[in-house]
């Protein structure tokens, strides 16, 4: 309404000037008083038609900023869109690494049309959609099944399309929830029914629960009654996580968070210490500081302080939020940290909430002030569902660490597996030839394996693999490549180095393995191991060819009796 009567003034005094500009042109010379005065009134308009100006500019720019201030209220929404997304890409992603050979897609029901709606995936290789109607479809679903092409063609064709099936492609569902409700499936499918193996599909039931926990906590930060920015900031944060780099860098984004809307002279983040030694109900009785931020004492990063007895431990304790004015005269039975601490830092008003895991409370949030706290009781609730959200993102780290792992690492021996061998060489490659660096690659097999596991069982096999896989990763650095190739092969990339340094390598492993005194459940056993090694770029720089090569001296050595390393070319040169 201030813009239409400001436009409104602005015209009718525009039109007064006009007509004064008039009477001053026509007026005749012989009344100079009245000219005289036409001219101060004409002078006096402009100035006012000026201000007015002014002031309608004043008033767009006005208009301009609300209307941003609204767009951003929408940012929120594309900002949580923006955070599924990154979420579901990464589930289809690391489906991907598990088997390079599957072909993976998000479907999401919707109820009023009675279908499956394809959300993320290839619709050249998928239906766009696939009726919730469907018995078989949700028979699929509920029971976890395999759908094999060959056996139920028509239904096959409902969901990929094309024709060019060979009759050994298969395929499995697995559900994503929201509120104990089936609201969607991770669909993947298979070239060929051996490559979905029990191991695999017991990885893909975790990423449709990867994608459930995404979606609950995306919903109740929908419904919290926190402000927009905060919210905007929350779901920037998610989408922006990236969850294969370490657990730290989760904290220090939510500690620019907490710092940005909330008020304190030091904040600290714990999380309860897992200790695989401790019995299962004394888990957590110690917790560790993740991150502080503000003043320092000593208690810093990486200082632990027992849960139960301390300020700090008491969100983890109870499960629920606190805040007080004088936390010493509302918790006289507690220590801040320890009994042992210093009293130099007093900080009167404290804030804590719980960093909320899997429904359980395994961490704290605690903002501390030396002057009362200006903190409401909204700023508590805030507070509090950040703490559930950075729970929520540890979470979502942590299983997808856990998915990785088993996904890049061989089951049994912990080690790098076959796939991801490549994977690495080839990155190492790369790096190697940018900064033109040598590496040693070396392949090794156990001698006379199969005897042990056919004499001693498997299970003993399985604990010599364990047991070498051991001595392997003990004898190079952290930086060095370990695999289990397949079988009882194993693969080795030194990096940075010549054959002829990682001979000495080689041989401290052959050696260990030849000393070493195998037991298990009573039974005793020596064994060897045979070893060939290739350098790059000296015999190849084909990641192939260098494989081939390390593989055909630890055969020669296999044929001069074994328990040995043979490098490739013994009168290879080093550099000058």
């Amino acid at each position: 309404m201030s813009s239409m009567v400001s436009s409104k003034s602005f015209t009718n005094t525009l039109i007064v000037l006009c007509l004064l500009l008039l009477f001053q042109a026509i007026i005749p010379d012989s009344f100079p008083k009245i000219g005289f005065f036409l001219k101060y009134v004409t002078i006096i308009m402009t100035v006012i038609l000026l201000m007015m100006h002014n002031k309608m500019l004043n008033v767009t720019n006005d208009l301009e900023k609300n209307q941003n201030q609204e767009l951003k209220s929408i940012n929120p929404k594309e900002t949580a869109s923006d955070s599924y997304n990154s979420l579901t890409s990464l589930v289809l992603d690391t489906i991907q690494k598990i088997n390079p050979n599957s072909k993976s897609a998000i479907f999401i029901a919707d109820p009023q049309k009675n279908c499956f709606f394809l959300q993320k995936g290839s619709d050249s290789e998928f239906s766009e959609n696939i009726s919730t109607e469907n018995i078989s479809i949700r028979k699929l679903i509920f029971e976890k099944k395999k759908l094999h092409q060959k056996e139920q063609p028509d239904l096959w064709g409902e969901i990929f399309l094309g024709n060019n099936w060979r009759g050994s492609e298969c395929a499995i569902f697995n559900p994503i929830n929201l509120y104990d409700n089936t609201v969607g499936f991770i669909l993947t499918r298979f070239d060929h029914f051996n490559d979905a193996t029990e191991d695999e599909m017991n990885l893909y039931g975790p990423l449709a629960q990867f994608v459930s926990m995404s979606l609950d906590t995306l919903e109740s930060l929908d419904k919290h009654r926190i402000g927009e920015d905060t919210k905007s900031f929350i779901l920037d944060i998610l989408s922006n996580s990236d969850f294969k780099s370490d657990s730290q860098k989760i904290f220090n984004q939510f500690k620019y968070l907490i710092r940005t809307f909330f008020k304190y002279d030091r904040m600290t983040m714990s999380l309860k210490k897992e200790s695989e030694n401790r019995r299962k109900y004394d888990k957590g009785v110690v917790s560790i500081i993740k991150l502080c931020d503000g003043e320092k004492d000593e208690f810093n990063e990486g200082s632990d302080f027992p849960t139960n007895s301390s300020l700090h431990g008491l969100p983890i304790v109870t499960g629920s939020s606190f805040m007080t004015n004088d936390w010493k005269q509302s918790y006289q039975n507690l220590f801040r940290f320890k009994s042992s601490e210093s009293s130099e830092y007093q900080f009167k008003s404290v804030v804590g909430v719980p960093i909320i895991i899997e429904d359980e409370s395994r961490g704290s949030i605690i903002l501390e002030s030396k002057e009362k706290s200006t903190h409401s009781d909204l700023n508590l609730d805030d507070l509090s569902l950040i703490g559930q959200v950075m729970g929520t993102a540890l979470h979502w780290r942590y299983e997808y660490e856990k998915i990785h792992n088993n996904a890049t690492h061989d089951g049994l021996s912990g080690l790098l597996n076959h796939q991801t061998f490549k994977e690495r060489f080839n990155d190492e490659i790369q790096r190697a030839a940018r900064f033109q660096q040598k590496m040693a690659v070396m392949m090794f097999d156990l001698d006379k394996f199969k005897k042990v596991n056919d004499t001693l069982g498997h299970q003993y096999g399985d604990y010599v693999i364990q047991t070498v896989a051991k001595i392997m990763i003990d004898n190079v650095r952290a930086v060095d490549v370990v695999a289990r190739y397949g079988g009882e092969e194993f693969a080795i990339i030194l990096i940075n180095t010549t054959a002829e340094m990682s001979n000495i390598v080689a041989q401290r492993i052959v050696d260990n393995i030849a000393d070493y005194k195998f037991s298990f459940e009573g039974v005793d056993t020596r064994l060897s191991i045979s070893g060939g090694m290739a350098e790059y770029p000296t015999h190849s720089d084909n990641i192939r060819q260098l494989i081939e090569i390390a593989d055909q001296e630890m055969y020669a050595t296999k044929q001069r009796g074994g328990n040995g390393i043979t490098i490739h070319d013994k009168e290879i040169k080093t550099n000058d």
